[in-house]
């Protein structure tokens, strides 16, 4: 019993207190370094560099035509005025354009998001006979493409000039998010898919009612990526629609700034004031203003997770 009490007497204490000695004692606040405070003034005047563009040409859509002129570029406003926004949505024109910009959108997304998410099921399989030819020849058309004129004399023969689908169909798919949705659907389990079979369901089954729903950061990712794209695309529109009432809002506004610069060449009155044009530009981001908060906290995670590949 003696030597039983010697050697528990003889153990030395346990130190909680044991790293914690570095640690900044509550209440106090965390020290600045000369790095920290260097951070903090680049990214502050990152962020105005950035918000000053959009400031600028809110203050312009809010001007009046006199007090743009009586100083062009002025960071406060020195005057307000709302006929601009008045006219824009009184125009049937703008609310044309508005209109099919939207349907583009909505209906190029749905379009592009299943088709995408159809390829990129597909090719996600490793057992899939051809898959390494097939990933080649998806590769090969993000460096080499036909041009303008075989896409143009395509469409054409397709019969969809001055229609929706010429803006929605030639750029269905895009290979950068197929491949982001491809490397995504590769990380998910095996057993998700082994546990569906199991069940009697179908490949399409699996994918609309099992993988889209499990993969919700990079479903959101490439929605974001598409709608953008449709939004802001006006090329296409140039290329294969003539009609003016199926002008998107993106090629109208490019329409718009073009005619005036031209009646500026020419020493004429400008037709084109600068605050319709500040007012177009803000009604055109708008949408991707209210639209992008539902999806950045998915953004990170499903590029991070979509661009690695093991």
């Amino acid at each position: 019993m003696e030597t039983i009490k010697s050697t528990s007497q003889s153990k030395m204490p346990v130190n909680f207190n044991k790293g914690l000695k570095n640690r900044p004692a509550k209440g106090h606040p965390k020290k600045f370094h000369l790095f920290d405070y260097i951070n903090y003034l680049l990214l502050g005047f990152i962020t105005l560099v950035t918000i000053y563009p959009f400031w600028y040409v809110l203050v312009i859509s809010l001007s009046t035509q006199e007090g743009f002129y009586k100083d062009i570029y002025h960071i406060i406003p020195n005057s307000f005025s709302l006929e601009t926004y008045k006219y824009a949505f009184t125009n049937e024109q703008i609310f044309r354009s508005l209109a099919v910009s939207l349907t583009v959108t909505v209906l190029g997304v749905l379009l592009s998001l299943v088709l995408t998410a159809m390829g990129a099921y597909v090719l996600s399989k490793k057992n899939l006979k051809g898959r390494k030819q097939l990933f080649i020849f998806m590769i090969f058309t993000m460096f080499f493409n036909g041009g303008i004129v075989p896409l143009y004399v395509l469409v054409n023969s397709l019969q969809m000039r001055d229609s929706i689908w010429a803006l929605i169909i030639p750029m269905a798919i895009n290979t950068f998010n197929l491949i982001l949705m491809m490397n995504y659907f590769s990380s998910l389990p095996e057993s998700l898919e082994e546990s569906a079979k199991m069940d009697g369901c179908n490949d399409f089954q699996i994918l609309f009612k099992i993988v889209l729903p499990s993969s919700k950061p990079i479903v959101m990712t490439i929605i974001l990526f598409y709608a953008v794209f449709y939004w802001n695309e006006w090329f296409l529109a140039m290329l294969f629609i003539s009609d003016q009432e199926m002008y998107p809002l993106s090629l109208f506004l490019r329409n718009m700034i073009l005619s005036s610069q031209n009646f500026m060449s020419t020493g004429l009155a400008r037709q084109v004031p600068e605050m319709l044009k500040a007012t177009i530009i803000i009604i055109s981001i708008i949408p991707v203003l209210i639209f992008y908060p539902f999806v950045q906290k998915h953004f990170v995670q499903g590029i991070m997770l979509g661009s690695v590949k093991e």
